[in-house]
């Protein structure tokens, strides 16, 4: 029997968030749409921002010491 293994290499959360912003600000560039077009654009663009949220709020969690956790002492 063959094994595979499969790596998964993810991308630190503030990248992930900056990629989403990117993707925001090319839809709002988007000129010309029709009503059901600037419909939907707004929808991804708000479906995206609250993603990028939530990953700028989790990189910020990550990089805080747990509760109890003193900063540098033993």
């Amino acid at each position: 029997m063959t094994q595979v293994t499969q790596l998964v290499v993810t991308q630190p959360l503030m990248r992930q968030a900056r990629n989403l912003q990117l993707a925001i600000i090319d839809l709002a560039k988007k000129r010309d749409l029709k009503p059901e077009q600037f419909r939907a654009h707004l929808n991804a663009i708000d479906m995206l921002a609250r993603e990028a949220h939530d990953l700028m709020v989790d990189a910020e969690d990550e990089q805080q010491p747990a509760k109890g956790q003193k900063r540098g002492g033993f």
